[in-house]
């Protein structure tokens, strides 16, 4: 996938938790680890909203999706994601 692709890919996934957001009185997305885990590309684009802290997951042991124990991600969109989203 190449850098614009892997780019759109985080673009739409946080747009993704925006509107989940907002349509759930600002409830966070839960998914089961294994879905992320079997999309390598899904995986970077979460990994990257969060370390660049557009998102939260909440629902990690660690601060690496690869090492984390719990078998759910939790993904919650943050204030500078949500700004990022209104401003784009």
């Amino acid at each position: 996938m190449s850098d614009t692709e892997q780019k759109q890919l985080q673009e739409t996934l946080l747009q993704s938790l925006y509107d989940y957001h907002f349509a759930n009185d600002g409830a966070a997305y839960t998914l089961p680890k294994a879905m992320v885990n079997t999309d390598p590309n899904s995986k970077l684009a979460i990994e990257e909203l969060v370390d660049n802290g557009y998102a939260t997951d909440s629902g990690q042991g660690t601060d690496n999706l690869v090492l984390a124990i719990t078998a759910k991600v939790v993904l919650a969109i943050t204030a500078k994601g949500i700004e990022y989203v209104k401003n784009k």
